[in-house]
């Protein structure tokens, strides 16, 4: 509770931080993950005179000409911007997100202290198998794209068409020709019951059940919209924290905030395995298809490393498929004996939440592969991200919500096969469509960031194998006379 009052007290960017440090339980007690779930912008609102300013220097004209109506009371206030209820000049109502003067200038602060604290905590090395740098990193670049409102306001426009054939999942409606980095214009949802006001038990359940939601039904509600978005649609909300979720009247679900999504990379169909053997209960057909995703994505990285050594082509493949031998040797008794123990509590009514959740588990699986030199792709690191959020708020919305029961409710609805006809014939890119963007519309410097990235990909895929062969190399003989050959 002490460490979330502080970051609650910093205010700005370690709010936000907290709420990612949430969801790690591979270096966090459960309490804390629970504690830090609850994480509130309880920030002073910012005089309607400031963000007033704000408007005008976005749009270039004041609010009274822009809008018919417009309540300078805030409805929502985060750190990042405040929330107001407005009406268009044609009668409309819409929420507007005002972004706080200068708040980039304070999260850039905050950034620089983040950064420092991480270096020197990967410095002496305090979190054994946490890079904080790495956290730290991730966490700063989504942060510096939630503050383009106009990124936020396009993700949403992509969500609202998924949307339309699933009349459970509320996704208010864009106005981009409205937004502005620094403004955004949205639906107004009405009647809406924030999650996290239900977990910190502001709104109590008499209310709920006089609205029509029901929680224990609308828990699983959450993993199956979450599994669609991902398989089905390929585009996917990768931070549902429950600030940015909230039940409507009739057992619906409204997402906000659109800046921080994930779309689904190559391996989709693969990954999609993985989930379905724990839907199965079945390890073994988990853990060979998770060793074929892990395959995959070493060849990958592979590639870019024989690349730079084609004179050794031929030799290092010969070792990396031995390594390859062993690690499927290996690694299915080590994930089974992960998996196993944790299937028993899972569905067990006298478990605890702690025991109940997945999250623990795929971290120590996800913690596993790295052992062996899988690093799993961004997509599905973000997806692992956003599915862990809603096992954790599911679990402290309904205590008996069964995480293994959810994701059949979701297979018996999308049969695998038919899940993966759709990745196969790539629905939902033709659906949403892919834009060509015009040369004088690139935004250079994340071209350029992107390149940086690339580089180091690669250079952070030479140092894993390199050590992944080193660490074979002194357990195996075998491994050992074939380096030999290529020196």
């Amino acid at each position: 509770m002490r460490l979330r009052f502080f970051l609650e007290r910093a205010g700005g960017a370690f709010i936000k931080f907290g709420q990612i440090l949430a969801l790690r339980q591979d270096f966090l007690p459960f309490g804390y993950v629970v504690e830090l779930l609850k994480l509130l912008n309880r920030i002073p609102e910012t005089p309607f005179e400031k963000m007033k300013i704000v408007f005008i220097e976005e749009t270039g004209v004041d609010i009274d000409k822009f809008f018919k109506e417009f309540d300078s009371k805030p409805i929502a206030s985060a750190s990042i911007g405040q929330v107001y209820q407005a009406y268009l000049m044609d009668g409309t109502k819409v929420a507007v997100k005002i972004q706080r003067p200068e708040i980039k200038e304070v999260f850039e602060a905050d950034f620089r202290l983040m950064m420092l604290v991480a270096k020197i905590i990967d410095f002496f090395r305090i979190f054994s198998t946490v890079h904080m740098v790495e956290l730290v990193t991730d966490f700063i670049n989504w942060t510096r794209r939630e503050l383009d409102f106009t990124f936020e306001s396009k993700n949403g426009e992509i969500f609202y068409k998924h949307s339309d054939s699933h009349p459970k999942t509320i996704i208010p409606r864009q106005y981009p020709e409205l937004s502005r980095p620094r403004v955004l214009v949205q639906e107004f949802i009405e009647d809406e019951m924030p999650i996290d006001k239900i977990i910190s038990g502001q709104i109590k359940k008499n209310i709920l059940f006089e609205r029509g939601i029901n929680i224990d039904e609308m828990v699983y509600y959450l993993i199956f919209d979450e599994m669609r978005q991902y398989f089905i649609d390929g585009f996917f909300h990768a931070d549902p924290h429950p600030a940015n979720l909230a039940f409507l009247p009739g057992n619906n679900l409204a997402y906000f905030d659109f800046g921080i999504v994930g779309e689904a990379g190559p391996y989709r169909s693969l990954f999609l395995k993985i989930i379905y053997g724990v839907a199965q209960k079945d390890s073994d057909y988990l853990c060979d298809h998770f060793l074929e995703f892990g395959q995959s994505v070493m060849e990958e990285e592979l590639k870019l490393y024989l690349q730079a050594n084609p004179s050794k082509k031929h030799k290092y493949r010969k070792i990396f498929d031995k390594i390859r031998y062993l690690i499927a040797k290996e690694f299915k008794q080590d994930i089974k004996n992960i998996l196993d123990p944790w299937f028993e509590k899972a569905r067990s009514p006298y478990a605890s939440i702690s025991e109940k959740s997945i999250a623990p588990v795929f971290f120590k699986i996800i913690r596993e592969a790295e052992r062996y030199g899988v690093r799993l792709p961004r997509d599905v690191i973000l997806f692992f991200r956003a599915f862990f959020i809603l096992d954790m708020v599911s679990l402290q919305l309904s205590p008996g919500f069964d995480i293994i029961k959810s994701l059949n409710i979701f297979f018996s609805s999308y049969p695998i096969e038919y899940i993966e006809e759709l990745i196969l014939v790539g629905e939902h890119e033709s659906k949403v469509g892919k834009k060509i963007i015009p040369l004088e519309d690139i935004d250079w410097e994340t071209f350029k960031e992107n390149i940086f990235i690339e580089r180091e990909r690669k250079m952070a895929m030479e140092e894993i194998l390199v050590d992944m062969v080193t660490l074979y190399s002194e357990k195996y003989d075998e491994v050992r006379l074939l380096l030999k050959t290529v020196n």
